[in-house]
């Protein structure tokens, strides 16, 4: 069975997460509700360098946080893509919408 790995971090004004793993259906739920609650409070780096797998549930996710954060007047950054998760945004036609970036010096 596929799972998520989650790693947190607080940076000086973002927190990030690093995930590992597939973000698909089956592993979104606990995480799901973290970011959710999180892109409200600050700015979001989200690590996708070792995701193997985003389904169309994972690609929500990701829309539903962004919007939720540019909502509250936050940022979701989306850092360092695995070709995986590159290849399942891109296939979305909404990659240039996300702040896509290779460090987390670029938070603004």
């Amino acid at each position: 069975m596929e799972q998520l790995t989650l790693v947190e971090k607080d940076g000086a004004n973002y927190h990030l997460y690093e995930l590992e793993g597939a973000l698909n259906a089956y592993t979104i739920g606990e995480f799901q509700d973290i970011l959710y609650a999180a892109v409200l409070k600050k700015n979001i780096v989200l690590d996708l360098s070792k995701i193997v797998e985003i389904d169309g549930s994972g690609i929500g996710l990701l829309m539903a946080a962004f919007n939720d954060s540019e909502d509250s007047n936050h940022k979701m950054y989306l850092m360092s893509m695995s070709n995986e998760s590159e290849k399942a945004i891109a296939s979305t036609g909404f990659k240039s919408v996300f702040h896509i970036i290779n460090s987390v010096t670029e938070v603004k």
